[in-house]
């Protein structure tokens, strides 16, 4: 997709990159730069030389220049979409008429860098391969007849290799197709064993080379990398791991139970949605997965209304950063469901507090509940004091609260409530379900 790849200098690796630079004293370090960078005169745009003039007018260092080249990118460069999808006439690649027009897609953002690192003497590598980007599914693997369909860039700091993509450090496709500017730090000198969760080389036909380009101690094989989950930026940054389910692609029959954990410095709220997928539609189905932390893991309950293929993305955010706006995506699936005994299945709904609270809800694990019927309540909830259902106050024994709930009318709404302090404190809305 995009513009054609046109053959680039080798490089040969000698020390491969094995860790990212990320600590608080480097982003001071780039303050300066970016700063620079971002307050560029539009007269650079005009030629290379003026542009590494002008980064060099701030400093000469290499690792500097390359980020300095790296933030006036994703500044300047938006996403040729229409050219992309074909609405419009594609966008030029060459790295000049991209530094002029201010439009292009993958290979183009890869010329520039490549461009900008040579003319300031910084060893680059422009790569081409495969990456899970817009459009990609874990149901459809890549094969290698597939044509590459993204470009990035590798340099050499201080005898190192290092990788980093400019096209996904500028911004990234909305669910409405339409290029959003929103600026990665992520993708810039990223850690090799995390590039390779999204991006794959493969260069000129000759796989034992481009392995070289994961900078990998262990090249792992297309087979792989088709199989592996598509970690988002987030999930490491947070420590988010898959520990049952590490593969992209999930068959499954009535009901799914899958394990996640964290393996940074705090345990991560996670939460999921699953949207069904019909003709290239994507129809998002309510109240189709339950989680819930556990034993130092978060499980996560899947149930779909019916048989079909879906995506599921999960989402989550420490413990600590309370209640975000939007939620940051961490991994996706592609989930193939063959069989649903129960038609139109439904979780109860689960409200933030359930994950802050670390409550866990044993029973009912029906969203919808029998009209005028007796319905036994189970919870444990080890911060609470009192929890409720409707005007019900459950028994505690130890973090265990249950009790017997009659249920009202069909069509009617059934929460679930806690509070820390005694009974007649603010309550916190823990689950809802419905009467049928």
């Amino acid at each position: 997709m995009g513009c054609s790849s046109s053959k680039s200098e080798t490089v040969h690796v000698k020390d491969p990159a094995r860790s990212r630079q990320t600590d608080q004293e480097n982003l001071n370090q780039y303050q300066k730069i970016d700063e620079h960078a971002r307050k560029a005169p539009n007269s650079v745009k005009n030629s290379t030389e003026e542009l590494v003039n002008y980064m060099s007018s701030v400093s000469k260092d290499p690792r500097l220049l390359t980020r300095g080249f790296f933030i006036w990118i994703s500044e300047n460069i938006r996403y040729d979409v229409d050219g992309y999808f074909e609405r419009a006439k594609k966008a030029p690649c060459d790295a000049e008429s991209v530094m002029k027009g201010g439009s292009t897609v993958c290979e183009g953002y890869a010329n520039v860098m490549e461009l900008l690192c040579r003319h300031a003497g910084v060893p680059v590598k422009k790569i081409s391969g495969y990456a899970k980007g817009y459009g990609h599914s874990a149901a459809n693997p890549i094969t290698l007849e597939t044509d590459t369909n993204h470009a990035w860039n590798a340099v050499q700091l201080e005898g190192k290799w290092y990788l980093l993509d400019s096209t996904w450090g500028a911004g990234h496709l909305d669910t409405t197709n339409s290029f959003q500017k929103e600026f990665e730090e992520f993708y810039f000198l990223t850690d090799p064993k995390h590039f390779i969760s999204t991006h794959f080389p493969y260069m000129d036909k000759n796989m034992e080379e481009s392995k070289k380009w994961q900078l990998l101690a262990k090249p792992i094989s297309l087979e792989q990398f088709n199989k592996n989950v598509k970690y988002k930026p987030t999930a490491f940054k947070l420590g988010a791991q898959a520990v049952s389910h590490p593969q992209g692609y999930v068959e499954m029959k009535n009901e799914l139970q899958m394990t996640f954990k964290s393996v940074g410095k705090e345990d991560i709220v996670y939460s999921a949605r699953l949207m069904l997928k019909e003709e290239n539609i994507l129809q998002q189905k309510p109240n189709a997965t339950f989680g819930y932390p556990e034993n130092g893991l978060f499980k996560l309950l899947i149930h779909p209304p019916k048989s079909g293929t879906y995506r599921m993305n999960v989402f989550g955010q420490g413990e600590s950063e309370g209640k975000l706006q939007g939620i940051p995506e961490l991994m996706e699936y592609t989930i193939n469901c063959t069989e649903v005994k129960e038609k139109d299945f439904e979780y109860p709904i689960s409200y933030t507090a359930a994950g802050s609270e670390k409550t866990i809800l044993h029973e009912p694990l029906r969203g919808k509940l029998p009209a005028n019927k007796e319905v036994k309540f189970r919870v444990s909830a080890p911060h609470l004091q009192h929890v409720m259902v409707g005007d019900t106050y459950l028994e505690k024994s130890g973090t265990m609260f249950s009790g017997n709930v009659k249920t009202d009318t069909a069509g009617q709404k059934i929460g679930l409530y806690g509070t820390r302090g005694d009974k007649y404190g603010k309550l916190q809305g823990l689950y809802a379900f419905h009467t049928v």
